[in-house]
């Protein structure tokens, strides 16, 4: 099947956009996942006496909105659906003198208290003016959550300029990921675990909107530059239920917007590798000393924001620029000699004495004659077009080596290739204060994205044969609005959309046929994605050749219309709101549609006995080709609706009591093009025979036995888009699968959480939540790739120049496939947690929580067709002529391996998190500790299970991958005091110092120990005695305490006893600001990551059969310097 380059759907999803901004902007409003917040609180007299009647004003220090309450009967007052941003707030009633507080800093999703106690006196008397000085205690909710504002990203060091560093410096979070730059080129979002969960659980939201590719969970939609962010949010337990889609924590950016000054700033940073240290594993040069991969990072940023209209319309807009050229980490290959590659095989065919030539040497022989080749050498007029075209990308590899030693040795090629990135980011924010009652604003992010990837992006290639362009353009638009219908009911109505263009194309000539000549014909003639691209070749006993079919083209839409009306009634605050989306993604299947060649001596008659000699001859084992590029018109719809009540008991208790619904559709093909293996559809009765050998008789039994396609046919309007095979087998697969392979389900989501105030400095805050995941699309997109959508013929023993004259590969079992069980129900998390928040006199703020969850339906994939421990114990104990092949004893006859995709896991996770800021003055910082374990019996949505333990869920059972016990993470900014505002020349050149610091600790990952058997890797035996001790990177654990394991039993090695190398780094950060006249400040700075640079050591052998077992071959980035420059007004 055919399709082209462009993005499919385009206009469609253009129409739909449009309709529904008409919608939203002409009809009655339509859920703002909030990027708003709420100021209340309590008006009372000296006494404590409540003064109903009086009037709190709340200005926005930066725009000027300002919002006009009367206190209730009570002396409350609620104030909501604010701008985050600075307010001033003031209480005023005629016989008190007016009390007015400064500085309150409101978030999204921010519920700030100020309370009042007014003196009696005029009006016209005096303003008690009270400054806020630090975090406030959340009076309101229970809700666990941290802001990270401007001033905090505009002061630390990031390496790479990556905001969701920011996610993994909260009390909760674990950085599982320490390669900044690779975070940053691969838009991945899974590089820290929050609370215990799975890192692809986190739900991304730029202003509300989703930033999430659905494929996946784990990549974003736009890196938002740190310079057009005005704060993230990062929610991690029982927030409200206005907040779903994932189980685990609620990201959102919202971003900056323009206020009644003109303010600007402009950044340029740049890192080179001659500032930086070697990594403690790098290669010797010649020299003695360590090498350094060269690395070129630029980074641009500049943004401009102010008002239009003063009080009324304000506009925001920036760029960014950024380019990333390094280079990949030496791969070492084996790859045939430029001898071989001519026919000679004299060196590779020599005996034991060394000498070519003499006695003992092996023998290469001629298939035409069975005799051998004079010498071991192929004659050049036997060498066919295809095999030195094959010949001739192994030459194109040795010329692209950065070492390569011309003998017949392994790994005798290493390969270090460019892997430049380079991105460009806009922004363009309006907001408009229509009326006093109407507020509107739009945004719109684009993000330009390209990573040239030298082995090829998903790939796995261990050749550079086919560089990829990995492009990526992405896009953000959204509109708000909200209108004051009374000063107790306030609607929010906003529409969003986020668009991906994700493109994944060779690059160079490599991968082109015609580039080396080949001549053979393909059996089939439907082009993919890309077209005349090289097969995939194996080569037995050297590196793969890797071609083209897995080059991809992907673009994705989500468009989210939602509404949310907020009613005030006495003490209860009501929200509740109503949101559709539709996700979209076409998506080709990434079949082998150039075809898979094979050599390899072993069973083939015609062999020369040597696996590049027959390459040279085209003699292959066998030749494999798909019958197309199926393309996946992959849609899902959810819809969500919620209310939430927070209600105020009494002065010092609020209460937050919330159910949210969800109903959101699997993802399905429009086609009904995909394909499942279902164990309840097997019938034994139409079982084929396998043989010993696992191949089956012709002619008996359904091949396809077990196999169903989605839905009921192929719908109308699909015809010509998606065919399916009705030939022989294929004919015998019904309809009948569920369209997404599961059911839908109805997701109910109660919510509830409590501050209770011990006085007016410290209140006890708790709550529990239940929180629903939707699953990743990759889920099901391989189910393209199945009969009857897609054929599969193999040819057997025959020669490339003409593969369909060999014999017609004899019927083996269908194999590698994934399915996916039927009754698959959704993952979910119950939340909850208890703590107590203080604030400190000078600013201080401390908070200490006990933090759990527990998680249950959580998704793995373990075999389903595996063949039991006993059966394969007791093949493997006859001698081997006698073995049969594990596919004759496997229970669903006629496949071999089925991953299948099960929700049956669970994981139980406690904490004791512990924080403490101070936010104001010179000296600030951040300080937070988190005590933490995370069980479970699997860690993440393919985890497999191993022959030894198979159907046994609690052999599984220990810490997660992304468990770490212990965690630390401390912010520092200082601004040195001294010769400051002084106005001399001696200000000018020592004054204006400002130092920050990021320092993290997290102890290691834990481990466990594996060894090899004569049935396949499995659990190691536990010898008893001490594991961990203080080892280095030769031995780091007591490798005494584990053996191979038994052959008659599993293994008594349990999950998780080793435990990996801690981490430990400090950035540093040190500024001088310039100031010129009042407004303008041109600050050089100089950044430092891993300072002191400390050596974090990666993970260690834990194979017993392994030659390197207990030792550890990498470590994360040495000390890395940056320096830069920023103009600020």
């Amino acid at each position: 099947m055919s399709h082209d380059s462009t993005r499919p759907g385009q206009g469609r999803w253009q129409s739909l956009l449009s309709a529904c901004l008409a919608l939203v902007l002409t009809a009655a409003p339509v859920l703002a996942q909030t990027i708003t917040g709420r100021i209340d609180g309590r008006v009372s007299d000296s006494s404590g006496g409540v003064l109903p009647g009086a009037t709190v004003t709340v200005l926005n220090e930066g725009t000027g909105l300002s919002v006009t309450r009367v206190a209730d009967e009570n002396g409350t007052y609620t104030i909501t659906n604010l701008p985050v941003g600075s307010y001033t707030v003031t209480a005023e009633l005629q016989g008190f003198r007016r009390s007015q507080r400064t500085g309150f800093q409101l978030t999204a999703d921010g519920r700030l208290s100020a309370d009042f106690a007014l003196g009696v006196g005029e009006l016209s008397e005096s303003v008690e003016v009270q400054a806020v000085t630090g975090e406030a205690v959340n009076r309101t909710s229970g809700e666990v959550a941290r802001t990270i504002d401007s001033q905090q990203i505009k002061d630390l060091a990031f390496n790479g300029r990556n905001y969701l560093e920011l996610a993994s410096l909260i009390p909760g979070a674990v950085a599982t990921d320490y390669d900044p730059l690779a975070l940053a080129t691969s838009l991945s979002v899974t590089g820290q675990s929050i609370n215990g969960s799975r890192g692809n659980t986190n739900n991304l939201t730029i202003d509300g909107t989703s930033n999430l590719d659905s494929g996946s969970n784990g990549s974003q939609v736009n890196n938002v530059s740190l310079s057009f962010i005005e704060q993230v949010k990062i929610q991690t337990s029982n927030f409200s239920a206005e907040v779903g889609r994932n189980s685990g924590a609620a990201i959102n950016v919202v971003t900056r917007s323009g206020t009644n000054q003109y303010r600007g700033t402009a950044r340029y940073d740049v890192r080179d590798e001659k500032f930086d240290e070697p990594n403690y594993f790098a290669p010797l040069a010649a020299n003695g000393e360590r090498t350094k991969p060269p690395l070129e990072f630029r980074n641009f940023e500049g943004a401009l924001g102010g008002p239009i209209l003063r009080n009324r319309l304000f506009f925001f807009g920036g760029q960014q620029y950024r380019t990333i050229n390094r280079f990949t980490n030496p791969s070492r290959q084996t790859i045939p000699t430029t001898a071989e590659l001519n026919g000679d095989f004299s060196a590779r065919l020599r005996g034991a004495d060394g000498v070519v030539g003499t006695a003992d040497d092996g023998v290469l022989l001629d298939p035409a004659t069975r005799a051998p080749f004079p010498g071991n050498v192929i004659p050049q007029n036997r060498i066919t077009r295809d095999g030195k075209a094959i010949a001739d990308i192994y030459r194109a590899m040795q010329g692209k080596a950065s070492s390569f030693t011309d003998t017949p040795t392994a790994n005798n090629s290493t390969f270090v290739e460019y892997n430049p990135f380079e991105s460009r980011q806009d922004i363009v924010r309006l907001d408009f204060q229509a009326t006093d009652k109407q507020r509107v604003y739009g945004r719109y992010i684009h993000d330009e994205y390209n990573l040239i990837e030298p082995f090829g992006t998903f790939s796995g290639a261990p050749l550079p044969t086919v560089p990829t362009d990995r492009s990526r353009p992405g896009s953000s638009y959204q509109i708000g609005h909200t209108y004051v219908l009374s000063t107790n009911v306030i609607n929010e109505a906003k529409v969003g959309a986020s668009w991906n263009g994700q493109r994944i194309k060779p690059q160079g000539t490599f991968w082109l046929r015609d580039t080396f000549g080949f001549g053979y014909p393909e059996i089939f003639d439907e082009p993919g994605f890309v077209a005349g691209g090289i097969p995939n070749v194996e080569v037995e006993g050297f590196a793969r050749l890797q071609g083209p079919s897995f080059a991809l083209l992907s673009p994705t839409t989500d468009i989210t219309v939602q509404d949310t009306l907020t009613w005030i009634r006495g003490n209860h605050s009501i929200r509740s709101g109503v949101a559709l989306s539709r996700n979209r993604k076409d998506q080709n299947g990434r079949a082998n549609y150039f075809g898979q060649v094979i050599f390899n001596p072993s069973g083939n008659p015609n062999s020369t006995s040597n696996s590049v000699a027959d390459v040279l001859l085209g003699n292959f084992r066998t030749y494999n080709e798909a019958s197309a590029d199926p393309v996946g018109f992959f849609r899902f719809n959810t819809y969500q609706g919620f209310v939430s009540d927070t209600w105020r008991v009494r002065s010092n208790l609020s209460v937050e009591l919330g159910l949210r619904y969800e109903y959101s559709t699997p993802t399905y093909a429009q086609g009904n093009n995909l394909v499942n293996f279902d164990p309840a559809r097997y019938d034994p009765n139409q079982a084929v025979v396998v043989r010993t050998n696992g191949l089956l008789v012709p002619g008996v039994g359904n091949r396809f036995n077990g196999l169903v396609v989605a839905g009921d046919g192929i719908p109308d309007d699909q015809q010509g888009r998606v065919e399916l095979l009705t030939d022989g087998d294929n004919a015998r697969i019904p309809f009948g699968a569920p369209r997404g392979l599961y059911e839908a389900q109805h997701l109910l989501m109660p919510r509830l959480s409590f501050s209770y105030s011990l006085n007016p400095s410290t209140v006890i805050r708790g709550g529990a939540g239940l929180f629903y995941d939707k699953p990743e699309g990759n889920l099901i997109f391989s189910q393209l790739n199945l009969p009857p959508v897609l054929a599969n013929v193999t040819y057997e023993n025959f020669n490339l120049a003409s593969p369909t004259s060999g014999a017609a590969g004899a019927v083996g079992a269908v194999g590698g496939i994934n399915a996916i069980d039927p009754n698959l129900t959704l993952p979910y998390q119950t939340n909850y947690s208890l703590g107590v928040q203080r604030e400190l006199g000078g600013g201080y703020f401390v908070e200490a929580s006990y933090v759990g969850n527990t998680g249950r339906d959580l998704l793995r994939q373990p075999e389903l067709n595996r063949a039991s421990f006993e059966d394969l114990r007791a093949n493997a104990a006859l001698p081997a002529a006698q073995r049969v092949s594990e596919n004759f004893l496997r229970p669903f006859k006629g496949f071999s391996s089925i991953r299948y995709r099960v929700s049956d896991a669970s994981s139980q996770y406690h904490s004791m998190q512990l924080y403490g800021t101070k936010r104001r003055g010179d000296f600030q910082f951040t300080a937070s500790y988190t005590l933490g374990r995370v069980l479970t019996n699997a860690s993440g949505n393919g985890d497999n299970d191993t022959v030894d333990g198979a159907g046994d869920l609690d052999f599984f059972y220990g810490p997660a991958s992304f468990d770490r016990r212990h965690a630390f993470v401390n912010t520092l900014t200082y601004r040195l005091p001294w010769l400051r505002d002084r106005g001399d020349v001696l200000e000018a050149i020592a004054g204006g110092w400002e130092i920050s610091s990021k320092y993290r600790f997290q102890s290691g990952q834990y481990y466990t120990a594996t060894g090899n058997s004569s049935i396949g890797g499995r659990r190691a035996e536990y010898l008893g005695g001490e594991i961990n001790i203080d080892g280095d990177e030769t031995r780091w654990f007591n490798t005494a305490a584990f053996t191979d394991p038994p052959e008659e039993r599993r293994g008594s090695a349990t999950v998780g006893q080793i435990e990996g190398p801690s981490f430990r780094q400090l950035d540093l950060s040190m500024r001088k600001n310039f100031r010129f006249g009042r407004r303008y400040n041109v600050t050089p700075i100089f950044d430092a990551f891993n300072v002191f640079n400390t050596v974090n050591f990666g993970a260690p052998n834990t194979n017993a059969n392994a030659v390197a077992y207990g030792t550890i071959n990498s470590a994360q980035p040495a000390r890395q310097f940056q320096l830069g420059v920023r103009f600020d007004f």
